[in-house]
């Protein structure tokens, strides 16, 4: 395959991946990033295989998930650091309802390898809240978010492929895919919540999402599960846990609040009364789009510009297959998923 020289602006979660995915390729890539990153390095990292509200499986769970854990693992290796840690998610049923979704699909084979078959510890569980019982998910994992974004710039910085500084736009040719005088064949925004200030990018609808957790310690809640109900309870070791996440629309302020951090420990509460001490707390701007779809493809008119972003809450799970079909599509012209392609918004 004939080499050829690629931008990726942004080394967040979309733009790493898709960076490992052409040098894996052999072709030529060069990151631009400023080292700031309130996204991908602040993100706690969750992968859920399932959408609790109608236990449904994850959007191209079973490919994503056979992409995802290799993938960490792999990285793991180059940067010598742990990454990726497996975890069991005990679901606390909100309503009746909800436990009847979860009974009948652990009967369905294709849930059978997630959902395990509730059993009497299940509803008998006593250390939250258990009106309805609950049910233990398997093959779920958290990503150790900043020791990601931050292998990920050391390696690329030991291999020569990451300039270290903001993105100016006053040097870049968008015709020749120009910047700094130096030539690419193609170039990817991989801006994450930042989309709306790349000009040619910036009517593909990348909303700003704010999310907030607090770090707690507390010895009252168990540390070989992740509590589920109305937030999520993270395990970190040593009595440490977080939980998350607050959804504030439209807002790109990196500012904690009073009362982000109230309504978590209010969700908290409905597991149970846990005496804790506020630890920390964290605030990020996710890049989300209201179809719950990324947002991969090339300008309708600059044919040189391509756009891979709006990973959004589910992005530690789908962004290495992803990146493998930006890939495809960037080098071997493969069509495009209808279901994240730009042109649903943005037709040619």
């Amino acid at each position: 395959m004939e080499q050829k020289k690629f931008l990726i602006i942004g080394a967040g979660l979309a733009g790493t991946t898709l960076a490992h995915e052409l040098l894996k390729a052999r072709q030529q890539v060069t990151l631009v990033d400023k080292g700031e990153n309130h996204a991908t390095a602040i993100a706690a990292g969750m992968v859920n295989p399932m959408v609790f509200r109608r236990m449904n499986k994850s959007w191209r769970l079973d490919e994503c998930m056979q992409d995802a854990v290799p993938y960490y693992l792999k990285l793991e290796e180059k940067f010598q650091k742990q990454l990726y840690f497996p975890i069991t998610i005990r679901r606390m049923f909100s309503s009746l309802q909800e436990r009847e979704f979860w009974e009948k699909r652990q009967e369905i084979d294709e849930f059978k390898s997630y959902l395990n078959t509730i059993n009497e510890a299940d509803n008998n569980y006593s250390e939250a809240i258990n009106e309805f019982g609950s049910g233990r998910l398997n093959q779920a994992f958290w990503v150790d978010a900043l020791a990601y974004y931050e292998g990920n710039r050391n390696y690329f910085q030991s291999i020569d492929c990451l300039l270290d500084e903001e993105f100016d736009l006053a040097q870049f040719d968008e015709k020749t895919a120009s910047y700094k005088g130096v030539e690419y064949d193609k170039v990817v925004f991989c801006c994450g919540y930042l989309n709306k200030y790349i000009p040619f990018f910036a009517e593909a609808p990348v909303e700003q999402t704010k999310g907030q957790t607090v770090t707690i310690e507390s010895t009252d809640l168990p540390e070989d599960e992740s509590l589920n109900r109305k937030c999520f309870v993270l395990p970190l070791g040593n009595h440490i846990f977080r939980i998350g996440a607050t959804y504030e629309w439209n807002d790109e302020s990196l500012t904690t609040s009073e009362s982000s951090k109230d309504l978590l420990l209010e969700h908290l509460s409905v597991l149970g009364d846990f005496p804790l001490k506020i630890l920390d707390q964290s605030v990020g701007v996710r890049p989300t789009v209201l179809d719950r779809r990324p947002i991969m493809g090339q300008h309708p008119e600059l044919n040189k510009l391509f756009i891979f972003n709006g990973l959004g809450t589910k992005g530690y799970l789908m962004a290495p297959t992803l990146a493998k079909d930006m890939r495809a599509f960037l080098l071997e012209g493969k069509e495009m998923d209808k279901e994240v392609s730009l042109e649903r918004f943005w037709g040619r």
